[in-house]
């Protein structure tokens, strides 16, 4: 999981690599299995150049 000052990035697009700077979780309305919902995580971290991106956990990863 990942904390507040860790430096992340997209799986799908490494060079954006940033420091997180809010997590929070989201309900989750739909899916295609059976069982109850669990609420996903939002991160929510800015890259060297000042962005902010907003994505969901499954959707970064830890930079090296």
């Amino acid at each position: 999981m990942y904390r507040i000052g860790d430096r992340v990035c997209p799986r799908y697009h490494m060079s954006r690599v940033g420091t997180v700077i809010d997590m929070r979780q989201q309900a989750v309305t739909a899916g295609n299995g059976a069982g109850a919902f669990s609420k996903m995580w939002i991160i929510v971290f800015v890259t060297d150049d000042g962005e902010e991106l907003t994505m969901k956990a499954q959707d970064i990863m830890k930079a090296e």
